[in-house]
């Protein structure tokens, strides 16, 4: 995840809720990996939205349109579970009170429709 951008000489704050996963390439080199592809996903707690994978060996997974989706998905359980507050960075220690430090996306015997969990404890 990025946390600030810059335009010329000036530095903006990302948005809060702005989330991309950098996804390692031993996931993104994978049979079936939604490679440049949009797709939905429905979350392990009912969230339904859609993502797309996108750069350099479509190692971004982000929400499409609006990076803050997937962000409020993710930053929203962890402030809930009141592992996070807003402003804060998501650290190892933060993932660590939470009880993961991974996410699961999975294909569906429906075209272009896709699981994606992050349970914590």
């Amino acid at each position: 995840m990025k946390a600030e951008k810059t335009k010329g000489d000036l530095l903006n704050p990302r948005p809060w809720y702005e989330v991309e996963i950098i996804v390692p390439s031993d996931i993104t080199n994978k049979d079936g990996y939604p490679y440049h592809e949009t797709f939905m996903v429905i979350t392990d707690d009912g969230w339904k939205f859609q993502c797309k994978t996108s750069g350099d060996y479509a190692k971004n997974l982000r929400s499409e349109n609006d990076l803050k989706t997937l962000g409020k998905w993710i930053k929203g359980r962890l402030e809930i579970s009141g592992c996070l507050k807003t402003g804060e960075k998501i650290t190892r220690e933060t993932l660590d009170q939470y009880g993961n430090h991974f996410f699961t996306l999975r294909s569906t015997d429906v075209p272009d429709l896709w699981l994606l969990s992050f349970k914590g404890k």
